[in-house]
């Protein structure tokens, strides 16, 4: 289960990190840095996020990375095990290789509203999968990045943990900037993006960001009391 996550998070983390070093990326570092502090005034964030997810905002940014940069855009097939026939009187019999397209369902304009644009707030409403022509809210599931179904990803968990803690610790110690030589920005479209477009799992393509320590004393506190609590690993 670890070892799959190998291939997969670090494709999230990476676009993630991408994506905030966008102009667009400010603004959401800005909110969720405010998100974070309204959740832990005691500024405690660093440690508790460890066994702990109670800021939204984050929770919310990690969905819309998965969503927007599906990391597995066409999912492990499926077998059938009995025949099914559809509502156009066509059978599919029993023994069919099944592939999904969870690119295309992230990107279905009839389950999120306005899905080619980068929103974190569309996780942050009753209106959580965008709503139909009347406004009423959709239900279903939120992305597709683990797949669906009874087969789906048995990782999810895990990997929605990692990418909670460090995205919020991303916030904390950095500021994410945008390279000041547009050829070294990163591709921000979710299929342009990817190095090798016909292997399984998203493989971002190089680019350059920065990373600009935002308290550096307090950064090597957290990094020597990290030590400390990992001696014995």
């Amino acid at each position: 289960m670890v070892s799959a996550g190998l291939d997969t998070v670090p494709g999230n983390l990476i676009m993630g990190i991408a994506y905030l070093s966008s102009a667009h990326g400010q603004q959401i570092q800005q909110r969720a840095r405010e998100a974070i502090k309204a959740a832990y005034p005691n500024n405690d964030a660093w440690t508790r996020c460890l066994s702990e997810e109670k800021v939204p905002y984050v929770t919310a940014f990690v969905k819309e990375v998965l969503r927007f940069f599906t990391v597995i855009p066409i999912c492990l097939p499926r077998q059938s095990i009995k025949p099914i026939t559809l509502s156009t009187g066509v059978t599919i019999p029993a023994g069919t290789s099944f592939y999904m397209n969870a690119w295309a369902a992230d990107m279905d304009d009839t389950h999120f509203k306005e899905p080619h644009l980068f929103v974190v707030e569309r996780y942050m409403s009753g209106d959580v999968l965008g709503g139909d022509e009347s406004g009423n809210a959709l239900e279903g599931t939120p992305h597709y990045s683990y797949g669906a179904g009874s087969r789906m990803c048995a990782g999810s968990h895990l990997a929605n943990r990692e990418l909670f803690t460090a995205f919020l610790r991303i916030f904390l110690a950095f500021d994410v900037t945008e390279s000041e030589d547009p050829k070294d920005r990163p591709i921000l479209d979710a299929l342009e993006c990817n190095a090798l477009p016909t292997s399984l799992t998203l493989d971002p393509k190089p680019f350059k960001c920065g990373f600009k320590v935002r308290d550096r004393a307090q950064l090597d506190r957290w990094i020597q009391e990290g030590d400390k609590r990992t001696a014995d690993s």
